[in-house]
Parts: structure tokens; sequence; C-alpha cells
């Protein structure tokens, strides 16, 4: 058999490795159909590619492996932690030998020691849990994933592999937990742990931004609260004494109250929110409503008589109030005349023959109305 029939006959094969964990490497090959072939050898080396191939440590010896006309060949006794590369020549009766075939890399076999440190087994946890990964590899650790009931949560490239598993807002009830570990050979070492997840059990914290307490308040007043809660807000309601008047869902609180309808007095407004998982926190302030509710009383100075002598109608008025007249109007048979922002009034008008009719109203600042009319002839 010719050297050179060899060459083109290894350039045509396929090695085919098989390994089996942890140290045996079964190789198999194309045969050679040259009449002149005496056999082949098996070369081997860990770690290292570059040629010639020099292996030593299988129990069939140092490389190379004479296999006689054998076309497979099991490799045993290898460092399941180190990568190999094997390559086949063939020879002839004449002693003469191939190049190397095609070369075939068989990668370490080692999978990573993973190991969930953080929480324990059986524990119970709530809110934000920080899952703790170890994984060590012979090599070196490529990557890291942490699946809760088998669906990647997520995942890192860089010791130290700890995760964020937001748990407030699951069922309550039992979590399968899975760290795995990968190296650069696609080696998988995996670790599981059973946890038990309380459920969402925080309550939300609420802050009534206004009124403030003990405040005296009167007309409409805006109500304006706020909550924080670890998952968040869904709902708000806002109660005077007892008394739901307003409710929502959102997660902040604006509503205009109109403490006329409320009644003067002392009143609780109570502020409660809460979240998807029914935990519910409230705040509270007192306040005093204070509504002026009395109107104006109206005092017609003039006119003194109900006959006029002539056209000339004059007008005059004072008017008081438990807090202060803002504002005062004077009409003659509806029509307005004039009007000041003060607490009394004085004008004047031409009137034809007939009954009149004088109307003065006074304000307060609440809005107040109070009035009083008289009617003059002439």
């Amino acid at each position: 058999m010719k050297a050179q029939c060899i060459l083109q006959f290894l350039l045509a094969f396929v090695l085919v490795p098989v390994a089996a964990f942890p140290s045996t490497v079964n190789l198999q090959w194309d045969p050679s159909t040259d009449p002149a072939l005496a056999g082949y050898r098996v070369y081997y080396q860990a770690n290292n590619s570059t040629l010639p191939f020099a292996g030593t440590g299988a129990a069939e010896g140092a490389a190379p492996v004479d296999v006689s006309t054998s076309t497979t060949a099991s490799i045993s006794g290898l460092d399941p932690g180190s990568s190999y590369y094997f390559a086949v020549t063939a020879y002839d009766t004449k002693g003469a030998e191939s190049v190397y075939s095609n070369v075939v890399q068989v990668k370490e076999m080692v999978p990573p020691v993973v190991a969930i440190t953080s929480p324990s087994a059986s524990t119970t946890v709530n809110g934000s849990v920080a899952v703790q990964v170890s994984a060590a590899d012979n090599v070196g650790v490529s990557n890291v994933e942490l699946y809760v009931n088998g669906s990647l949560q997520a995942s890192g490239n860089s010791a130290p592999y700890t995760f964020n598993w937001p748990t407030a807002s699951l069922a309550p009830g039992q979590y399968t937990l899975t760290a795995k570990a990968y190296d650069a050979a696609g080696n998988v070492g995996s670790a599981e742990e059973v946890v038990f997840v309380a459920g969402d059990t925080a309550v939300p914290t609420v802050t009534i931004m206004a009124p403030g307490n003990n405040k005296q308040v009167s007309g409409t007043v805006a109500v304006t609260a706020s909550a924080t809660d670890n998952v968040g807000v869904t709902g708000f309601a806002l109660y005077d004494n007892s008394s739901l008047i307003y409710a929502a869902n959102q997660g902040t609180l604006n509503y205009n109250w109109n403490t006329a309808n409320a009644g003067n007095g002392s009143h609780t407004l109570v502020a409660i929110a809460s979240d998807a998982a029914g935990n519910a926190g409230s705040a509270s302030v007192t306040v005093t409503v204070a509504n002026d509710l009395v109107p104006p009383s109206v005092n017609i100075v003039s006119p003194t008589s109900p006959i006029l002598n002539n056209a000339n109608l004059k007008i005059a008025a004072t008017a008081q109030d438990n807090v202060a007249v803002v504002r005062m109007e004077a009409y003659v048979d509806g029509v307005l005349l004039l009007g000041t922002n003060s607490g009394s009034i004085s004008a004047s008008a031409k009137v034809g023959a007939g009954t009149h009719t004088v109307t003065v109203c006074a304000y307060d600042a609440a809005g107040n109305k109070g009035s009083k009319a008289v009617s003059v002839s002439r």
C-alpha cells in the first residue's frame, strides 16, 4: 500500500467519537479499501491540539495506540475533567504511515457543582427574595440560570450569583427553585429545592397631605392622600365619620369635599388604601367644619315713607352679618340700580307714577344672602 493512497483515503473518512462518561471514548472510522493496509494507529492528547499528538495516561498506553485493522477503538482511563483531541493514521505492510486524519475533540465532561445557598429549603418567603446560588467548575462556569416552577426567572454569567425573585404578587403556596450552571463545554449541573411563598402580607402606608389635622375648614375642601406599597396600590376610599364619600381604583386620592353638605362640627376623615392582595392601610385626620350659614340682615333707611311726593327716589340701606358683609345691591322693580363691596349702599333713581318695589340684598363671604324689600307709590 502506498502512502499516497492512504493519504487520499484519510482525507475522505470521518472520525466519529462516542463519549461515555466518565473515562472512556469510543472511536470509529471508515475502513480503507487498499489491499496493502496493515493497520491503524490512534493518536490522542489532552488539552492541546498541537500536532503531533503525544498523549499519555490511557489504559491502552501512550499515543499512538495500535489497533491493527480494526476500524473501532476504545480509549479508556482518561481524565473526564480534560478535553482530548483524537486522530487516526493508517500504515501499510512496509511501515509507511499516512498523515493524520481529521482531528476530533471530545470536550471535558465534568459538570459544574451547583447549590442554592439561600433561601433554605422548605422555608416560607415573602416580598423580594434574594436567591443565592453557588457554582464551581473544574474549568470555569460560563452561565448560571434560576428557574421557578420550570420557568426561567433570571440568569448571570459572573459571580456572585444572586437573583432577585419578587414573590409579593404570587399566590401563596409551594414553589420549586432550580439552579442550573453551564460550562464552556456544554456540561450542565443543577440543584433544586422547594420553598413556600406566603404571598403579599405588606399593608400599604397612607399619608393624608390635606387638610391638616385639627384644622378648621369650610366651603369646598381639597382632600389629598398618597400611599406606598411593596407591590402597588390598587384602590382608595375616603370616609367621613364612617360614611363612605369617595372611592376609586387608583393609587392616589384627590377629592373636593363640600363641607356645606357635611354639617358644622367635628369630622374624622379616614383614607384607606388597598392593594391587589386585599391588604389595607389607613390614615385619618380630624377637622372642624365651621361653615357660615347665617345670612346678613338688611335695614332699609330710605325711603322712609311709602308715598313719594316727586320722581326722585332715594335709597339708603345698611346690613349686618355674624362675620362680615362683602357686597350690597339695590334694585328698583327687579332692575339692578347699584352694587357696592361694603356693608352700606346709597343710590337714587327717577321713577314714574305708580307703585314701585325697592329691594336691597346683602351677601357675606360664605355666599349667604339677606334681603329686604319695601313698596313706594307716587
